[in-house]
C-alpha cells in the first residue's frame, strides 16, 4: 500500500514555521456578536489547503469553559456559534482571552488559538435591592450622623464601570461618596438636620447611580427612612380602683375583672403588659392570674369566705420602652358567702365495748357537731341511724350524747355500725356523717349444748387401740373463754351380775379429746365380751361461772369372724367322739367313731357331727363338707345338718372300716373351719345294732330338733337381709324432697357382713344350738343424727331513724362557763376554778376523771388533776390560735365519768401589743428613668402588716428626707390603706445614679413598735450616645491557605451609655463581592471576624466588609467602619491534566511513533507556582512529546503484544514549581486490539484415556482443552475428531473409523462414547483431535488421544475339549451370569495310591488379569471323599488309596470360578469309574487312541506328554500370578511413599506427573507400553495384561498477568470409568 507523502511534508514545514513565529494564532471579537460572525480564517492561517479541513477533520477543543465559537467544516473559518457574553465568560477579568485547541487528524496534530472577547456597555448599574429601609430616632440622632449605604455594581469593565451617585432633594439628608485606595467607592447618607416624628414620620429618597459608558446607563434605589418614636408617655388606667363582688363558690378560671390602660406612644413604647405587683392579704397573690396582654384577671384557686372576705390587688401596666414607664391601679374583690361547708362531726369520747347486759340510758359516746358557715347555712340538725338500739341526746349547742335505748344481745348482734348524720339549713342543704363502731362485749349467759341427746356409735370388734370411734360437738354461742368448750367422759359402769361380765368403768374402754370432742378407743373391743357400751359425755365452757351440757353415747360393737367352729361332744358324753378342740385361727380336728351294718340301705344315718361357733349371724352359720374320701364313696354328709348317712347300700367290697374326714366351715370373711375324722366300722347287722345301743335314740331326736331350729334361724336371717337390701335400695334411689337436707331426724342404714337392716327401735334375737346356751347374735337400733350447725342468723330489720333534733334553741338557755386570759400568759397561770364552777365536790375531779377535750385546735390549757382548776399548759399565742379574728374564743369540752357527762367551756384570749409592723421585704428596688419620668408620678408601695388587732394594729408611715420623693397614704372606704411613693423633682442619672430611702411604719400600741423597709431607686439611663469604632478602616492580609475558623480581625466599639444602651452588637451590613458575606462569620458580641470557608486568590484577591455596631437602646443607635481583607497567593492549586483527544484501541501491530492521545496541562497559580513539568508512567511503551505550552502528545515508543499485555493504564503526572510542589495525574486507559497471531495449542501432545468396557452409549470419557491466547473470535476454539482407522488384517478386527466409537463436543471439548466398548473386541483406540480458532485466517492445532479399554468381568470360564475333539465332554456352554456345565468321564484302578492324577479339568476365560485367573473347587461330594482337585491346576487326583468300598463309580462336581467381581463360574461333572488295574489300563489305552472328548486317563503311554505339557502351563501360570502380585505390592508401596512422603513446594508447579492406574488386580506404574500373553495348553494365546505409561498434562498455572489467560485443569475427567 503506497503512502502519500505530500500532505505530511506540508504539515512538517508548517510546524517548523509555526514554532519560529510563536506557535499561536490570535483573534479578537466583541461580545454579543451575532451567531455566524466570522472571527478569522483559521484553516488558511494554519496553512491548510482547500478541502483539507474537512478531510482531516479540523475541529475545535475548548479548555474548561464553553467557547461559543466553532470551526466551519467546509471553509475552515472560525465563526461565532452562540451568544458571546464577556461577563459570563470572564467576569471582571481583563483582558478576556479564551485559549482554544484545534485538532487535525491523519496524522493527529494540535494547534493553539487565543480568542479575545472585548467589552461593550451592555450592563446598567445595579443596586443590591430596589428599596432600602432605614430607622433613625427622633431628637437623639444628632446632625452629622453618617449611615453607610450599599453602592451599585456594574458587570462591565473599564470606563463602562465608572459610577457616579446623586440624591433626590431633601433638607435633612445629603450623600457622601468616599473613594478607597483601590478605586472602590464607599457611599454614606449624612443627616444634616434633626428629625421630628410628629412633623414627618417617614422620609422617602431616591439614590441614582450612572456609569461612564456612551450612552450612560443608570440604576436607582429608594431609601425609606422611618423616624423612631421616643418613649415619653406612661400607660394610664381608665379607673384608679376596680370594685368587684364574687361568690366564694366561683369556679377556677372565673373572670374577676378586666382592667384597661392606654399609652399614646407607638411601637414598643406603646406596647405594655399587665402584672399583679402585690396583694392584701400578701399570701393570696397566687390565687389570681392576670393575662399580660388583655388585662383579664381570673381565679386560679378557690375563694373561701370563712378564710378571707376581702382581697385587694395592686395592678401595674408597664410598657416596653427603654426605659420602660408604668401606670398603676387597684382591684378590690369582696367575697360573698355561700353554703359551701358541710357540717363536721367529731367523736370527742367513745366508751366501747358495751357489755351486752348494759342498762338502757348508758352513754356510749360524746359527739361534737359544727358548721363553718353562718346564718341558716350554719344551723345543723342531727340524727342517728339506725334508730335502734341507740339514740342521740343534745347536751349543749353542737354537743350530743350517743345513749343506749334497748337491751343488747351479743349472740344476736356482736357489733353495731352506727352512723351519726348531720344536715345544715342551707339551700341546697349539705350533709355529713360520722360512723361509730360499737362492739358488744360478751357475758357468759349460754351453756354448751349438744346437737342431740343420744349418740349411737358403731365400732368393729378387735379394733386398734387409739382408733377414732366418733366426733362429738357441742355448741356455745358465747365468745372467747365463754364459748371455749372442753369435753370429758362421765364415769359409768359396764357389766354386772346379770350380764355375766365384770363391772368396769366406761373410761377404761373409751376416752374423749378435751378440745376436739373426738372419741377414741382405749383398747380393742370384743363382741363376745361386750356388745353395747353406754356412757355420758360432758361439755363445759370456760366462763365465770362455767356452764355445762351432757349427751348419752351408745356404743355398739359389731361382730367380726374371729372364732372358728368348735366340735361338741355327744349328749351325755361317751367314747365315740374325741375331745373337742378349742377355737383357733387354723382348722381344728377331732376323732369320731361310728358303726354301720353290712347291707344298710342308702340314706341310713350313721352319725351326726355337732359343732358350734362363738360368733353370731353369718359368722356362726356352719356348713359341713366331706373332704375324704372324695368321689363316689359309700357315705355322705348333710350340708347344714352334719348327718353322716349311707350314700348307697353297704357291701363287703367296701372293706371292714371307712375313714371319713369332715370339714366344718362358717360363712364369715375370711371363713374359719374345723376338721373332724370319723371312723366307720362295717360290721354285721346284729353287731351294729348292739354298738349303736340305746343312746342313739335320744341323741337322734335331740339333733333333729336342733337342726330344725338352725334352718329356721337361717331363713329368718336371709329374709331380713333381703328386706334390708330392698329398703336400702328404695331409700337410696327413690326421689327425695328438698326438706330431707334440712335439720331433722334421719334413718341410719347399718351395713355388716350379713346384710343391711333398718329398725325404728332396739330389738334382740337369740340363737340357740341344740342344748347350748342361747346368745344374742343380732343387735339393731335406730341411730340419731345430730342436726347441722346453725347458720348465720338473719339480720333484723332496722327501724327508721327518729325525727331530727333541732340544736338551735338549746344555745339560748346558756349552760356554759366562760373564762378570759391574756395571750402570752405563763405556763401554770390559773384561768378559773373549773371543778368548783361545775359543782363538783373535793376529790370528785380525780375520781370521776375530769378531763378536757379541745375541738379542732390546740387549747394550750389543761385541767389540774388534784384541784380541778383550768390552768395554762403551754405558750398561748392569740395570733397563732385565731389570726386576725376578734374576739378569739376557744370552745372546750370537759368530760366526767361515772356517769359520763359533758360540760362546755368558752375561753377568750385577749390581745397584747407583741407584734411589730412587718414589711413584705427588708428592701424594695425601684427603677425610674431620668428626664422622661415627670414630677407627680406615683409608684405604689406594699404597706406593712401587723398581726395584732385593734389599736395595736393601727399603722402610720414616715419617709427619710429627700428632695426628689415624698409619701402619700390613701385610705379606702373599707379602711384599707394604699401607700404611694410620689416623685417631686425630675431625676438626673449623671448627678445621682442611685437613691436610697427608708420608710418607717409605727403601730398604735403602748409603747409603739416600728418596722422599716429600704427603698433602692435606680435611675435608668437614656440612650443618647451611639457606639464608636476605634478605627474607621481595618486593613488585614491573609494567605489564601488560611484554615476555616482563622481569626481575620477583631473590631472594637465603645458606647458611653450603660445597661442595654451600652450593650453593643456587631453586624456586617454589606460586603464586596457580595458572596464575601458567606465567607466570613462575625461574633456579634466580641466583634471577632473568622473565616467560614476557603479563600481563593485566583477567584477574589480583595474583600471589603461594611461593619455596624448597634446598641440595644430604644431607639437603637449605631456606628460604622470598614474592614479590607487582602488575599495573598499560595501554591494551593495543583496542576490540571485533561485528555483532549484519545485514539483507542491501539492495534497490537501499530508502528512506533503512533499518537495515542493529546493532553492539555495547566495550573491556576502564577509565577513559579504555575510552571508545570510533565512525565508519563510507566515510561515504556509510551512517551510524552511537548507540542506547545501546556499541550502534550502521548505516542507509542515500542511494539505491543496484546497476549502479553492486553491493556495499559498509563498515568500522566504533572508537578508545579511551587514550594512544596503540588502534583496531579491523569490516568489514560489504552486497550490493545487483538490480531489473530496465535494458533490453538493443547496442553499435551498425547492424551491417555481409560474407559471401562460395556460403558453406556453417550458416557463422557474425558475433557480436552486447547488454549488460544487471542480474544473474541480469534481465541474462540472449536474441536473435531480427525478421521482415523481402527483395526486391520494384523489385529483381526474389521477396519472401522474412530468417529464410529467416539465423538468430541465442538465447544466444550468433552469426549463422548458413541457406543459401548468391548475389551475382547478392542483394547486400544488411537485418534487425533483438532482444535481450530475463528480468526481470519483460521489457525489450528492437533493432539493424539490414546483410549485404553479396561476389562470388566463379563465372561464366565469355558471348559475346553480334548485335543482333536471327541464325545467325552459335553459342548462348552457360552458365558452367562449362571454357572455352566459339561459331562466328563475318567477311570481309576482299585488300589491306586494317594496323589495319583486321575484327570485334569481344562477351562479358559475370555477376560484378562484377575478376571481370567481361574480356581477349581470340588463341589460334590463334600467331606472326606477319595478324590481332590488342584486349586489352580484343575488336576483331579486321589486323596487316599482307592478301595472296593468306594463303589464302582464316583461322580464328582467341579466348579471352575474366576477372580472377578462379581465372580463367574462353570461347572464340570466328572464320572470316575473304578475298575481293576488291567481294565483301567485297557480303558486308558482305548481312550487315548479313540476318545477325544474325555479327560486323560490316569495311566497310559499317550498321557505322559500331555501331562508334562499341562504341568508346564501350570508353572507359567503360577509365575505370572507371582509376578502380578509382586508388581501389585510394589505399586502399593510406591503409591504410599508418594502419597504420604513430604513434598517440596516445587512439586505443585508445572511438570510431568506419573499416573497410578488402579484395577481389580492391583496397581501398576510403567514407563513404556508392555504386553504379556497367557497361553493355556494348546489354546490360542491372548493378551491378559496391558499396562502403559499415561501422559498427564501439566497442572494449571497460577494467576497470570492480564495478558495471559489461565489454563484449565490438566487431569482428564474419567467420571464413570472406575
Amino acid at each position: 500500500m503506497g503512502v502519500c507523502w505530500g500532505p505530511v511534508l506540508r504539515v512538517l514545514v508548517l510546524q517548523a514555521a509555526w514554532a519560529l513565529g510563536g506557535g499561536q494564532v490570535r483573534y479578537s471579537v466583541p461580545e454579543e456578536a451575532k451567531a455566524g460572525t466570522v472571527v478569522g480564517r483559521l484553516a488558511q492561517d494554519l496553512g491548510l489547503e482547500a478541502g483539507e479541513p474537512e478531510a482531516r477533520r479540523l475541529r475545535l477543543v475548548a479548555q474548561g469553559r464553553r467557547a461559543s465559537v466553532e470551526v466551519s467544516g467546509a471553509s475552515g473559518a472560525l465563526v461565532v456559534s452562540s451568544r458571546l457574553d464577556r461577563e459570563e465568560l470572564c467576569g471582571k477579568s481583563a483582558p478576556c482571552a479564551l485559549r482554544l485547541e484545534v485538532l487535525v487528524e491523519r496524522p493527529l496534530r494540535v494547534f493553539h488559538v487565543e480568542l479575545e472577547v472585548t467589552d461593550i456597555n451592555d450592563n446598567a448599574p445595579l443596586f443590591p435591592a430596589a428599596r432600602k429601609n432605614l430607622s433613625i430616632a427622633e431628637f437623639t440622632t444628632l446632625p452629622g450622623s453618617r449611615f453607610p449605604l450599599e453602592g451599585a455594581s456594574d458587570a462591565d469593565i473599564g470606563a463602562n464601570a465608572q459610577l457616579s451617585y446623586t440624591l433626590s432633594p431633601s433638607e435633612h439628608f445629603t450623600l457622601d461618596v468616599k473613594s478607597s485606595d483601590e478605586s472602590r467607592k464607599s457611599l454614606f447618607l449624612v443627616l444634616t438636620k434633626a428629625l421630628d416624628r410628629e412633623t414627618m414620620a417617614v422620609h422617602r429618597l431616591v439614590v441614582t447611580a450612572s456609569d461612564g459608558g456612551r450612552p450612560a446607563l443608570t440604576g436607582t434605589v429608594e431609601l425609606v427612612i422611618s423616624v423612631l418614636d421616643a418613649n415619653d408617655n406612661a400607660p394610664q388606667f381608665n379607673q384608679s380602683v376596680y370594685k368587684v363582688q364574687l361568690p366564694e363558690s366561683a369556679a377556677e378560671g372565673t373572670l374577676v375583672v378586666r382592667v384597661n390602660a392606654t399609652d399614646p406612644d407607638e411601637g414598643l413604647n406603646k406596647e405594655f403588659s399587665y402584672s399583679i405587683i402585690s396583694s392584701v392579704p400578701a399570701g393570696n397573690r397566687d390565687l389570681f392570674a392576670i393575662d399580660p396582654k388583655t388585662g383579664e384577671i381570673r381565679l386560679r384557686g378557690a375563694l373561701d369566705f370563712e378564710d378571707v372576705r376581702l382581697h385587694e390587688l395592686q395592678i401595674e401596666a408597664r410598657d416596653k420602652g427603654t426605659p420602660p414607664l408604668s401606670g398603676h391601679s387597684s382591684v378590690e374583690l369582696e367575697v360573698l358567702d355561700v353554703n359551701d361547708n358541710a357540717p363536721e362531726v367529731w367523736v370527742t369520747s367513745l366508751s366501747v365495748p358495751v357489755p351486752e347486759d348494759a342498762a338502757a340510758g348508758t352513754v356510749v359516746a360524746l359527739l361534737s357537731v359544727s358548721d363553718r358557715d353562718s346564718g341558716a347555712n350554719g344551723r345543723v340538725r342531727c340524727a342517728v341511724w339506725p334508730a335502734s338500739p341507740f339514740g342521740l341526746v343534745a347536751t349543749f349547742a353542737g354537743s350530743y350524747s350517743l345513749v343506749l335505748r334497748e337491751a343488747l344481745d351479743r349472740e344476736r348482734v356482736s357489733e353495731y355500725e352506727v352512723e351519726v348524720r348531720a344536715e345544715d339549713g342551707g339551700s341546697p342543704p349539705l350533709r355529713a356523717s360520722r360512723g361509730v363502731r360499737v362492739p358488744v362485749s360478751d357475758v357468759n349467759d349460754n351453756a354448751p349444748s349438744f346437737a342431740q341427746a343420744v349418740y349411737t356409735v358403731l365400732a368393729r370388734e378387735n379394733n386398734a387401740a387409739g382408733a377414732e370411734l366418733a366426733r362429738l360437738w357441742a355448741r356455745d354461742p358465747d365468745e372467747a373463754g365463754n364459748g371455749r368448750v372442753s369435753y370429758s367422759v362421765a364415769e359409768g359402769v359396764v357389766g354386772g351380775a346379770s350380764s355375766g361380765v365384770a363391772r368396769r368403768p366406761a373410761s377404761s374402754y373409751v376416752s374423749v379429746d378435751a378440745e376436739s370432742g373426738r372419741l377414741w378407743a382405749l383398747q380393742p373391743l370384743d363382741y363376745e365380751e361386750l356388745q353395747v357400751l353406754q356412757f355420758e359425755v360432758r361439755a363445759v365452757d370456760a366462763g365465770e361461772p362455767p356452764l355445762c351440757g351432757n349427751a348419752t353415747v351408745q356404743l355398739f360393737v359389731v361382730d367380726e369372724n374371729d372364732n372358728a367352729p368348735a366340735l361338741l361332744p355327744l349328749a351325755g358324753g361317751g367314747p365315740g367322739v374325741g375331745a373337742p378342740v378349742s377355737a383357733a385361727s387354723g382348722p381344728v380336728s377331732g376323732a369320731l367313731w361310728a358303726w354301720a351294718a353290712w347291707g344298710a340301705p342308702a340314706g341310713q344315718v350313721v352319725a351326726k357331727i355337732r359343732a358350734v361357733d362363738a360368733d353370731s349371724g353369718y359368722n356362726a352359720w356352719l356348713r359341713y363338707e366331706l373332704w375324704e374320701p372324695r368321689g363316689k364313696g359309700p357315705f355322705r354328709v348333710g350340708l347344714y345338718s352334719g348327718e353322716v348317712s349311707t350314700a348307697r347300700a353297704l357291701e363287703e367290697a367296701d372293706g371292714p372300716r371307712q375313714r371319713l374326714v369332715i370339714v366344718v366351715r362358717d360363712h364369715g370373711e375370711p371363713a374359719r373351719s374345723a376338721t373332724a375324722t370319723l371312723s366307720v366300722s362295717l360290721v354285721e347287722g346284729a353287731e351294729a345294732a348292739l354298738a349303736a345301743g340305746g343312746a342313739s335314740a335320744a341323741s337322734a331326736s335331740s339333733a333333729s330338733a336342733t337342726n330344725v331350729w338352725l334352718v329356721v334361724a337361717i331363713c329368718a336371717v336371709s329374709s331380713l337381709f333381703l328386706l334390708a337390701v330392698v329398703l336400702y335400695g328404695a331409700s337410696r334411689w327413690a326421689p327425695r324432697a328438698a326438706v330431707l337436707s334440712g335439720p331433722g331426724p334421719a334413718t341410719l342404714v347399718c351395713a355388716s357382713e350379713v346384710g343391711s337392716w333398718s329398725y325404728s327401735q332396739r330389738q334382740s334375737r337369740s340363737l340357740c344350738v341344740a342344748d347350748g346356751a342361747g346368745k344374742s347374735d343380732l343387735m339393731v337400733f335406730s341411730p340419731n343424727f345430730p342436726p347441722p350447725p346453725p347458720g348465720p342468723a338473719a339480720k333484723e330489720t332496722q327501724p327508721e331513724p327518729p325525727a331530727l333534733l333541732d340544736t338551735a334553741a338549746w344555745a339560748l338557755g346558756g349552760g356554759q362557763v366562760r373564762y378570759s386570759v391574756p395571750e402570752e400568759a405563763k405556763a401554770g397561770t390559773v384561768v378559773g376554778r373549773l371543778a368548783q364552777d361545775l359543782g363538783l365536790e373535793a376529790g370528785e375531779p380525780e375520781a370521776r376523771r375530769l378531763r378536757l377535750v379541745a375541738q379542732g385546735r390546740r387549747a394550750s390549757v389543761e385541767v389540774s388533776g388534784a384541784s380541778g382548776a383550768l390552768v395554762v399548759s403551754s405558750r398561748l399565742d392569740r395570733e397563732e390560735l385565731c389570726g386576725k379574728s376578734a374576739p378569739c374564743a376557744l370552745r372546750l369540752e370537759v368530760l366526767v365519768e361515772r356517769p359520763l357527762r359533758v360540760f362546755h367551756v368558752e375561753l377568750e384570749v385577749t390581745d397584747i401589743n407583741d407584734n411589730a409592723p412587718l414589711f413584705p421585704a427588708a428592701r424594695k428596688n425601684l427603677s425610674i428613668a431620668e428626664f422622661t419620668t415627670l414630677p407627680g408620678s406615683r409608684f405604689p408601695l406594699e404597706g406593712a402588716s401587723d398581726a395584732d388587732i385593734g389599736a395595736n394594729a393601727q399603722l402610720s408611715y414616715a419617709l427619710s428626707p429627700s428632695e426628689h420623693f415624698s409619701l402619700d397614704l390613701h385610705r379606702s372606704e373599707g379602711y384599707r390603706e394604699s401607700l404611694f411613693l410620689v416623685l417631686t423633682k425630675a431625676l438626673d442619672r449623671e448627678t445621682m445614679a442611685v437613691h436610697r430611702l427608708v420608710v418607717t411604719a409605727s403601730d398604735g400600741g403602748r409603747p409603739a413598735l416600728t418596722g422599716t423597709v429600704e427603698l433602692v431607686i435606680s435611675v435608668l439611663d437614656a440612650n443618647d450616645n451611639a457606639p464608636q469604632f476605634n478605627q474607621s478602616v481595618y486593613k488585614v492580609q491573609l494567605p489564601e491557605s488560611a484554615a476555616e475558623g482563622t481569626l481575620v480581625v477583631r473590631v472594637n466599639a465603645t458606647d458611653p451609655d450603660v445597661g442595654s444602651n451600652g450593650e453593643v452588637l456587631f453586624s456586617a451590613s454589606n460586603a464586596f463581592p457580595v458572596r464575601g458575606l458567606n465567607l466570613f462569620i462575625l461574633n456579634p458580641k466580641t466583634g471577632e471576624i473568622r473565616l467560614t470557608g476557603a479563600l481563593d486568590f485566583e477567584d477574589v484577591r480583595s474583600y471589603e466588609i461594611q461593619m455596624e455596631a448597634r446598641d440595644n437602646g430604644t431607639p437603637p443607635l449605631s456606628g460604622h467602619c470598614k474592614v479590607v481583607v487582602e488575599v495573598l497567593d499560595v501554591n494551593d492549586n495543583a496542576p490540571e491534566v485533561w485528555v483532549t483527544s484519545l485514539s483507542v484501541p491501539v492495534p497490537e501491530d501499530a508502528a512506533a511513533g503512533t499518537v495515542v492521545a493529546l493532553l492539555s496541562v495547566s495550573d491556576r497559580d502564577s509565577g513559579a507556582n504555575g510552571r508545570v513539568r510533565c512525565a508519563v508512567w510507566p515510561a515504556s511503551p509510551f512517551g510524552l512529546v511537548a507540542t506547545f505550552a501546556g499541550s502534550y502528545s502521548l505516542v507509542l515508543r515500542e511494539a505491543l503484544d496484546r497476549e502479553r499485555v492486553s491493556e495499559y493504564e498509563v498515568e500522566v503526572r504533572a508537578e508545579d514549581g511551587g514550594s512544596p510542589p503540588l502534583r496531579a495525574s491523569r490516568g489514560v486507559r489504552v486497550p490493545v486490539s487483538d490480531v489473530n497471531d496465535n494458533a490453538p495449542s493443547f496442553a499435551q501432545a498425547v492424551y491417555t484415556v481409560l474407559a471401562r468396557e460395556n460403558n453406556a452409549a453417550g458416557a463422557e470419557l474425558a475433557r480436552l482443552w486447547a488454549r488460544d491466547p487471542d480474544e473474541a473470535g480469534n481465541g474462540r476454539v472449536s474441536y473435531s475428531v480427525a478421521e482415523g482407522v481402527v483395526g486391520g488384517a494384523s489385529s483381526g478386527v474389521a477396519r472401522r473409523p474412530a468417529s464410529s466409537y467416539v465423538s468430541v463436543d465442538a465447544e466444550s471439548g468433552r469426549l463422548w462414547a458413541l457406543q459401548p466398548l468391548d475389551y475382547e473386541e478392542l483394547q486400544v483406540l488411537q485418534f487425533e483431535v483438532r482444535a481450530a480458532d475463528a480468526g481470519e485466517p483460521p489457525l489450528c492445532g492437533n493432539a493424539t488421544v490414546q483410549l485404553f479399554v479396561v476389562d470388566e468381568n463379563d465372561n464366565a470360564p469355558a471348559l475346553l475339549p480334548l485335543a482333536g475333539g471327541g464325545p467325552g465332554v459335553g459342548a462348552p456352554v457360552s458365558a452367562a451370569s449362571g454357572p455352566v456345565s459339561g459331562a466328563l468321564w475318567a477311570w481309576a484302578a482299585w488300589g491306586a495310591p494317594a496323589g495319583q492324577v486321575v484327570a485334569k479339568i481344562r477351562a479358559v476365560d475370555a477376560d484378562s488379569g484377575y478376571n481370567a485367573w481361574l480356581r477349581y473347587e470340588l463341589w460334590e461330594p463334600r467331606g472326606k471323599g477319595p478324590f481332590r482337585v488342584g486349586l489352580y491346576s484343575g488336576e483331579v487326583s486321589t486323596a487316599r488309596a482307592l478301595e472296593e468300598a468306594d463303589g464302582p463309580r464316583q461322580r464328582l462336581v467341579i466348579v471352575v470360578r474366576d477372580h472377578g467381581e462379581p465372580a463367574r463360574s462353570a461347572t464340570a461333572t466328572l464320572s470316575v469309574s473304578l475298575v481293576e488295574g488291567a481294565e483301567a489300563a485297557l480303558a486308558a489305552a482305548g481312550s487315548s487312541s479313540s476318545s477325544g472328548a474325555g479327560l486323560r486317563p490316569a495311566e497310559g503311554g499317550a498321557s505322559a506328554a500331555s501331562a508334562s505339557s499341562a504341568s508346564a502351563t501350570n508353572v507359567w501360570l503360577v509365575v505370572a500370578i507371582c509376578a502380578v502380585s509382586s508388581l501389585f505390592l510394589l505399586a502399593v508401596v510406591l503409591y504410599g511413599a508418594s502419597r504420604w512422603a513430604p513434598r517440596a513446594a516445587v512439586l505443585s508447579g508445572p511438570g510431568p506427573a506419573t499416573l497410578v492406574c488402579a484395577s481389580e488386580v492391583g496397581s501398576w506404574s510403567y514407563s513404556q507400553r508392555q504386553s504379556r500373553s497367557l497361553c493355556v495348553a494348546d489354546g490360542a494365546g491372548k493378551s491378559d495384561l496391558m499396562v502403559f505409561s499415561p501422559n498427564f498434562p501439566p497442572p494449571p498455572p497460577g494467576p497470570a498477568a492480564k495478558e495471559t489467560q489461565p489454563e484449565p485443569p490438566a487431569l482428564l475427567d474419567t467420571v464413570g470409568q472406575f
